[in-house]
């Protein structure tokens, strides 16, 4: 009678905010535990779509240094700014934004093309967006070869300064697991969410200070600047790697971006995560 009682009462316990904050919390260590599924997955992934190549996952970084050249000198003209300047804005700009967006992107069927994972046995929900975050971040570091190298031609000093990137790029990746875990429920509940992201991302890119800078700005137009937490997330990773001032606002935004919404997401990933496998 009484571990009837007890089972009744922790139940009832999960029903609310911390309970299913908890459930969430014990699958993020679920799946971090399953580290070796991840690496399988994302590993596998590269492999198939580099399969056949000689060159394999360079072809990453030498993909990424023709955008970046490309895009470079052409904005370096319609801004009238030496390449000296533009170029390595750009360049470490973009690779933050392709991991931001590719990571989200992903995310949308990460769930529904890992189906078979969920339907022959169990799986930590947590363990397939991992995959996505751990592939995304090692092309990551693949592709940031090219634009240090064009830092390092171009004179760009590197000072300890430059260290505070590492700690952007880590609350830039805490950010991308919650909205990755967030989007991956959604969008295998609702379909039609894959599509609605995808074009929010494409109008995002153009809103942020990626290709462009935040001082040709007008006053009044700042705004598109200081409410945009995608800004603030590129800023924290390439500002300090090129010794640009980062505001002191910034990374409290970014720590708020990174812990607070990983606290509000694990309730939601708790109460849904279980609900997935229903979707698919």
């Amino acid at each position: 009678m009484s571990s009837a009682t007890t089972s009744f009462r922790e139940v009832g316990q999960t029903r609310t905010a911390i309970g299913y904050g908890v459930l969430g919390w014990q699958d993020l260590i679920d799946g971090a535990r399953q580290w070796r599924l991840c690496h399988l997955l994302a590993t596998a992934d590269m492999r198939r779509r580099f399969a056949r190549s000689k060159l394999g996952q360079i072809w990453i970084m030498l993909s990424s240094a023709i955008y970046i050249s490309a895009i470079g000198v052409v904005w370096s003209q319609l801004w009238h700014q030496p390449p000296r300047e533009i170029l390595p804005y750009v360049a470490v700009g973009m690779m933050a934004w392709q991991l931001i967006s590719s990571i989200i992107n992903e995310s949308t069927t990460a769930l529904q093309t890992s189906s078979n994972y969920f339907l022959n046995q169990y799986t930590s929900t947590s363990a397939i967006v991992y995959a996505v975050i751990y592939r995304n971040t090692f092309i990551f570091v693949l592709n940031m070869v090219f634009p240090l190298l064009i830092c390092i031609a171009l004179g760009v000093q590197f000072t300890a300064y430059a260290l505070l990137s590492i700690l952007g790029a880590v609350l830039l990746i805490i950010t991308c697991i919650w909205m990755a875990f967030v989007v991956a429920i959604l969008c295998a509940r609702f379909r039609d969410i894959v599509q609605i992201v995808s074009s929010v991302i494409q109008i995002v890119f153009f809103l942020t200070p990626i290709l462009w800078k935040p001082e040709l700005l007008p006053p009044e137009s700042r705004v598109i600047v200081d409410w945009n937490p995608f800004a603030v997330l590129i800023s924290i990773v390439r500002d300090p790697l090129l010794g640009r001032p980062v505001p002191l606002k910034f990374w409290l935004a970014s720590c708020l971006l990174a812990f607070g919404g990983l606290l509000v997401t694990l309730p939601f990933f708790g109460r849904y995560r279980r609900r997935v496998v229903y979707w698919l």
